[in-house]
């Protein structure tokens, strides 16, 4: 165990050790925030020449903490079983790749350490004991770190004392924290009021320039009746009004006069206040009574107490895809109408609808960047900065001996944030997929389905299903988020059930509810005619698959309907 406080120090000591342990032939796992995953990866990449190829080859592995912890933490606490079957595996696989010779395994885990910086002291010291339990049947070496500062409080040098006999080795790379009092005689550890609220304040400004400085998106704030009560650069940029002349005013006059009437703008807010969240595409009105083209979502803000306290609403203008799409859509429709009847035009409207199938495929690989980029930023930005209001709370109450019911609230509130950001992150481009393969994402993926809609799922997976090339792993996916959102929305069945399958040269996701089904006319067009469905969902996802070389398949009836994704499962490794 090493202690630390700064994080230039944490990468140069850990990359030497990490360096060193693959030069000498064995295998590397890192379990890391994202932040220190990066700068131990650059470091390696310095030191070691062929640092990319141990990654290739299996010999170095990088997951990411956070992810890996939610894999095995129940109810607050790791659970032996599921921590030991993923561990187990991960070291046995590691051992493989190194070789006959079977050289030993590092492990560096800052899994622990976020542990105690969330206040999870009891899970910690449990996580301790797990990895010494996991040493008496499988072969490594692990080293850990902790924040020194961490131990700043009484309360936490006795944690560290508790922490230290699992640790067969102590170091630390420079002095620990100071344990005197200060001029004034006050005790170790305490500050005053005035510098904890202008450190708090710090924080708070920071989260307001990130979201002041996004300029692609007008994101705002409402109150509970629809009024506006903050506005960004972007929201300027995109809708024309400055602050001051649109503050307080009613959301409602972004809407066209047509949408006002039909009561648009209020029903979305009940819509929202109702299900957590409203999103739409439509027409909106700038200030100078210009159109756009707008991707809407508005989300429900409530207190710990789940009452409505306002709305948060985040505008996208996305006129020229949308422009560029009825463009498409209008020169295909023309060519169908003028040379139909003649070879040359059938010849011309398959190459529309190959480029208009270009366009849609690129267009879907460009959101999965973005996705990713923007998983990964809410992760990396707004959730370290969440995460440190929340420890610098934490030890305020720690610190200031009382009881304060306010304070304990904004501690809550900021771990509700802090959860919050870390699903948004993780759904929008799961880093587990690429780690550990469909199989674990699509577990994590269901219980956290079964979280946030109330419906049950069940998961059944062949022991033959192995990993996919990345490209198939992450259309399986897709249509498995597609697959159970449409099962929310649309069939009023309160359990689906999901199945992983290896048949023969294929490999095959299975969706299958309970619900209404689909009515025979509309399920008749689904089978002549995907192309030609309003919306994108099914129509991305026989994308998806058909240029992987594999099928979507769909079937329904009054008992419930099903979906079933099926891939070549040519590359497919156990």
């Amino acid at each position: 165990m090493q202690g630390y406080s700064d994080d230039a120090v944490l990468v140069n000591e850990v990359s030497q050790a990490l360096g060193a342990a693959l030069r000498q032939g064995e295998s590397v796992i890192v379990v890391a925030t994202l932040e220190h995953l990066d700068k131990i990866a650059q470091k390696l990449e310095q030191e070691i020449r062929d640092a990319t190829a141990l990654a290739s080859d299996g010999r170095y592995l990088a997951l990411d903490a956070a992810e890996v912890l939610s894999r095995f933490m129940v109810n607050g606490m790791p659970h032996p079983e599921r921590f030991s079957d993923i561990f187990g595996q991960l070291i046995a696989r590691a051992s493989l790749v190194s070789g006959p010779q079977r050289a030993p395994v590092t492990i560096f885990s800052e899994m622990v350490a976020l542990l105690f910086a969330h206040g999870e002291a009891d899970a910690a010291l449990r996580l301790e004991e797990l990895w010494n339990q996991l040493a008496r049947t499988h072969s490594f070496s692990l080293y850990c770190t902790y924040l020194t500062q961490s131990f700043a409080t009484a309360e936490s040098r006795d944690i560290f004392l508790r922490i230290c006999p699992e640790h067969s080795r102590i170091v630390s790379t420079e002095e620990g924290p100071e344990m005197a009092g200060d001029e004034q005689g006050r005790a170790p550890g305490r500050r005053r009021e005035a510098e904890i609220s202008a450190e708090w304040q710090k924080h708070e400004q920071r989260f307001r320039h990130f979201v002041e400085a996004v300029q692609d998106y007008a994101i705002f704030m409402l109150d509970s009746q629809g009024n506006i009560s903050s506005w960004n650069k972007g929201a300027e940029r995109i809708k024309g009004y400055k602050a001051s002349e649109i503050m307080g005013k009613n959301f409602a006059v972004f809407y066209p006069e047509e949408d006002v009437r039909s009561g648009k703008p209020p029903m979305e807010l009940e819509v929202a206040a109702r299900e957590g969240r409203f999103e739409d595409e439509g027409w909106r009105v700038r200030k100078d009574g210009s159109r756009f083209w707008a991707n809407v979502i508005i989300t429900a803000l409530r207190d710990e107490s789940n009452n409505l306290v306002g709305f948060g609403k985040v505008t996208r203008d996305i006129t020229d895809r949308m422009q560029a799409q009825q463009a498409l859509d209008r020169a295909n429709q023309e060519l169908r109408k003028e040379v139909l009847d003649r070879k040359l035009a059938q010849q011309k409207l398959a190459e529309s609808e190959k480029s208009l199938r270009a366009l849609s495929l690129h267009l879907l690989r460009t959101q999965d960047e973005e996705r990713r980029r923007i998983g990964r930023d809410l992760h990396d930005s707004l959730g370290q900065i969440l995460t440190v209001i929340k420890m610098n709370l934490q030890s305020l109450l720690a610190k200031t001996g009382n009881p304060d019911p306010d304070l304990a609230r904004c501690i809550q509130l900021a771990d509700d944030c802090i959860k919050e950001v870390r699903t948004v992150s993780y759904l929008l481009y799961p880093p587990m997929l690429e780690e550990l393969g469909l199989k674990s994402a699509v577990s994590w993926y269901l219980d956290g389905f079964s979280a946030r809609s109330g419906i049950r799922t069940t998961f059944e997976a062949s022991s033959e299903f192995g990993r996919l090339p990345r490209e198939m792993e992450l259309a399986l996916f897709r249509v498995l988020q597609e697959g159970l959102t449409n099962v929310h929305r649309h069939s009023g069945s309160r359990v689906a059930h999901v199945r992983l399958a290896a048949d023969g040269a294929m490999a095959i996701l299975e969706i299958r509810d309970t619900g209404r089904g689909i009515a025979p006319f509309a399920l008749e067009r689904l089978g002549e005619d995907w192309m030609g469905l309003p919306g994108v969902g099914l129509r991305s996802m026989k994308e998806r698959i058909q240029e992987l070389g594999g099928r979507l398949e769909l079937s329904s009836s009054e008992k419930g309907t099903t979906l079933t994704a099926k891939l070549p499962a040519a590359g497919q490794s156990s």
